[in-house]
């Protein structure tokens, strides 16, 4: 992890992780929460949270279009960790998108404290108006438009990408989704490291999405990360 100098946006610093360095944290705080499946199979996520960051975490009635939010100390300690009771309607998809979304606020709790310690990430108050993070209030808001396993920059907002890259690092830790894949998978004959053949994506993909109980499409995201398409060179 780097911390930069911040000339633009509402923090002082920018944080920069490497795709390895996020799944580094992922697997090591899910090892030491004890939440780390020893088979393939679902992470309990939101039992996770509220172990490994020992902090207050639920659901809430939170306004349209608010997907949860983390609250932080002045020492960047995790407060409270909140997702919307909006999002359950008792359809897989959208149980699947509540777990989307703990491991969202679970990127924020494992990567950003520091941008929330006094004197260190501290924003310019004058750019925060209308926009995600109340930083006197030490909250990262999420919306809908937040969230989202494609990894996009999200106009500037740099701490919502590595969010983001949270949800394929801890609700498929990388590990358990090669050892789901085994049998699918074949031996490159450059690199001798594991690939995924063109024609078992799609049989991949829905292995994935029911083992580990996530949306198809982050299933699909976490196979094009670990196993690029070459073909399509689809990006991730």
């Amino acid at each position: 992890m780097k911390a930069l100098r911040a000339t633009t946006g509402r923090f002082q610093i920018r944080l920069s992780f490497s795709t390895e360095e996020i799944d580094d944290i992922c697997l090591e705080a899910l090892d030491k929460s004890g939440y780390m499946p020893k088979k393939p199979e679902a992470v309990r996520v939101d039992r996770f949270v509220e172990k490994y960051f020992q902090c207050n975490a639920g659901y809430e009635d939170l306004p349209q279009g608010a997907m949860g939010y983390t609250l932080f100390n002045e020492k960047g300690k995790v407060l409270e960790v909140r997702v919307s009771n909006r999002l359950e309607d008792g359809k897989q998809s959208s149980d699947r998108r509540v777990r989307s979304t703990w491991a969202h606020e679970a990127g924020h709790c494992l990567l950003h404290p520091t941008l929330f310690i006094a004197e260190q990430g501290q924003p310019n108050f004058s750019q925060t108006e209308g926009r995600n993070t109340n930083i006197e209030g030490r909250k990262i808001l999420c919306r809908d438009n937040d969230i989202k396993p494609t990894g996009r920059a999200y106009d500037g907002r740099w701490w919502e990408w590595q969010a983001n890259r949270c949800i394929g690092g801890l609700l498929l830790p990388k590990k358990l989704a090669r050892e789901a894949l085994a049998d699918l998978l074949i031996d490159s004959v450059v690199t001798k490291s594991p690939s995924l053949p063109q024609a078992k994506r799609m049989e991949a993909e829905k292995r994935l999405s029911e083992i580990f109980d996530v949306n198809p499409v982050v299933a699909r995201i976490r196979l094009n990360e670990m196993f690029p398409d070459t073909k399509g060179q689809i990006e991730f």
